[in-house]
């Protein structure tokens, strides 16, 4: 029956034409940032350090704009599950610094392409199928049936997925020492002993391994990758170059230069970044806790 709904929601979320996505997602958007609670004061906190020179106006008008995107996000799931792949692409306009990634990858060694929650972040490994092969890490949820949906959905470009298991993380190592192109999420909260305390906006986020792992054991080089919306039903791809400390052997001089790209990404447009995401739920031993609800 789960399955069966979920089917349902995404069929009809697929019909509707990208601009009128955009469209419903001012009012869904206002709508989400009245009926969750939680969201919303996750949203405004984390805004409240990553800005701290905004009035409480600005902060606010910055954290419903943010709520708008993320419910965007949640309505493009029809578009990004069912569409054809030539449709998608027909939505994107020419990408920004492209060069960047294809200079990466002429250097016979692997890419690292590091892909933080912004924008429409989940449309990257679509657009870039028309661009390059690639394989793309994913974390195991609790949900299998969304779970399942969402990799055959992911998958049906070519593009290939790897669970941040061990079986997954050696396919990923492999491909990467071959010349190949992975794609990372370096901001999400990582699992237990997968991380370590680093500057984000300038408070310590517990911040994953795996990226500076990566590239000590395997030589590869990184860049940043983002998509935005560019405007109503239109897309753009960013590539940023990441700063050379991301190669320290220092994993904690790596770390830092990750999230500072990270924060090169959100500055293309602050407003589509998942500001609701809990990013400093977990604090060092003895600090108290972030967020108050």
């Amino acid at each position: 029956m789960k399955a069966l709904l979920l089917n349902a929601a995404v069929g009809l979320l697929g019909l509707l034409p990208a601009r009128l996505v955009t469209c419903l997602s001012y009012p869904l958007g206002h709508l989400t940032w009245l009926a969750s609670k939680t969201k919303r004061n996750s949203t405004l906190r984390n805004l409240q350090v990553a800005y701290p020179g905004l009035d409480e106006k600005e902060r606010a008008r910055l954290a419903r704009d943010s709520m708008r995107h993320y419910t965007h996000g949640v309505l493009e799931i029809g578009m990004s599950w069912t569409w054809s792949h030539e449709r998608l692409l027909g939505l994107f306009d020419e990408p920004e610094s492209l060069e960047v990634l294809d200079q990466a990858r002429g250097q016979d060694r692997g890419v690292l392409l590091l892909l933080p929650h912004f924008g429409a972040w989940e449309w990257c490994a679509h657009w870039l199928q028309a661009h390059c092969p690639a394989m793309a890490l994913y974390k195991p949820g609790s949900r299998a049936i969304v779970e399942r949906k969402m990799l055959e959905r992911r998958q049906r470009f070519g593009i290939r997925m790897a669970a941040t298991d061990i079986r997954g993380l050696k396919r990923v190592y492999q491909e990467l020492k071959g010349g190949g192109v992975v794609i990372q999420l370096p901001d999400q909260n990582p699992s237990a002993g997968q991380g370590r305390f680093a500057p984000f906006f300038g408070v310590p986020a517990l911040t994953g391994v795996l990226a500076p792992r990566l590239i000590q054991r395997t030589g590869c080089r990184v860049v940043f990758m983002a998509c935005s919306r560019s405007g109503p039903g239109r897309y753009r791809m960013h590539f940023l170059p990441a700063d050379a400390a991301v190669y320290a052997p220092d994993p904690d001089v790596s770390l830092a230069a990750i999230n500072r790209g990270v924060e090169q990404c959100i500055a293309i447009d602050p407003a589509q970044y998942l500001w609701a995401y809990k990013r400093y739920k977990s604090r060092p031993q003895g600090e108290a806790p972030f967020y108050h609800r």
